[in-house]
């Protein structure tokens, strides 16, 4: 053992950072986009079709094929959006040296909130302005199906804390 793992178990050092919280997948690039890419697609078009199912919309196959990659992108837009404010936040608060463990629960949970409504936010916002534009007329369709796309793929994942 060097002197310097010595000195870190004496002083209780730990080090936090080598694991991310989830939310860190969406800022950078990894083998594991070749799961969530396929996955989150899945889940867009899972809820989309339950969701035209649920309010009784006949051509679900066309706006299913005209809308579901605008959603995805929508999605990972929104989601991108949500992981950077957090890494604000968590930026914010190492800058200004607080005692509060960030990557610990409640931390990473209580930070990772304001991320995870900005995403369902932007992910309505985004799909009611341009994921139905070409495929749907019906403003109470648009709207219900943004809702429901933005209520059920937030990334909630972003809530899981992680433990060092």
């Amino acid at each position: 053992m060097n002197d310097n793992s010595t000195r870190c178990r004496k002083h209780g050092v730990r080090l936090y950072n080598v694991l991310f919280p989830a939310w860190m997948f969406y800022l950078f690039p990894s083998w594991l986009w070749l799961v969530i890419l396929p996955a989150n697609f899945a889940i867009d078009s899972l809820v989309l079709c339950l969701a035209m199912r649920r309010l009784g919309i006949t051509e679900q196959r066309e706006i299913w094929r005209k809308s579901i990659i605008r959603i995805w992108g929508v999605g990972f837009l929104s989601d991108f959006a949500g992981a950077l404010l957090t890494l604000g936040f968590m930026l914010i608060i190492d800058a200004f040296h607080l005692s509060w463990d960030v990557y610990l629960f409640p931390g990473t949970t209580l930070l990772a909130i304001p991320g995870v409504v900005l995403s369902g936010a932007l992910i309505y916002l985004l799909d009611r302005r341009y994921a139905f534009v070409k495929c749907l007329s019906d403003e109470r369709h648009i709207h219900e199906l943004s809702l429901a796309l933005a209520f059920f793929t937030a990334p909630y994942a972003m809530l899981i804390p992680l433990y060092g």
